[in-house]
């Protein structure tokens, strides 16, 4: 599992950035026999153009073939984090839950529909 976090226009504290990891280094008990490569993104959008204080986190995920992206606004910082995290933990246990139901019901795709077809032809 690789952790790669950015930013623009904010300075974090090293706690943050750790407590940061942390919680995302959990996010591996979804994803164990893949390489997951977590990046995370911390802007600063405080503009009078752009509407007032807005703080913006973006997490993209990419592993195998999946990939997640996230993106959360808030006035603050952490609780905008606490916000996307949470959503990509869900994104996450819902892909897992999915590929234990396929790997629960033998696979399930066209290839080993096919040979169970073949089978019955057979016999």
């Amino acid at each position: 599992m690789k952790i790669n976090i950015h930013t623009d226009g904010i300075i974090i504290t090293a706690k943050q950035k750790a407590m940061m990891e942390k919680k995302l280094s959990r996010m591996r008990r979804y994803i164990s026999d893949e390489t997951l490569v977590i990046d995370l993104l911390l802007k600063d959008e405080t503009s009078i153009e752009k509407g007032g204080i807005d703080q913006n986190v973006h997490i993209n995920a990419t592993f195998g073939k999946e990939k997640i992206f996230i993106e959360e606004v808030d006035d603050r910082l952490l609780r905008a984090f606490a916000i996307a995290l949470k959503r990509f933990e869900r994104q996450l246990s819902r892909y897992h839950r999915k590929r234990i139901d396929k790997v629960k019901r033998g696979g399930g795709g066209r290839f080993e529909k096919l040979l169970k077809v073949i089978k019955r032809k057979k016999a």
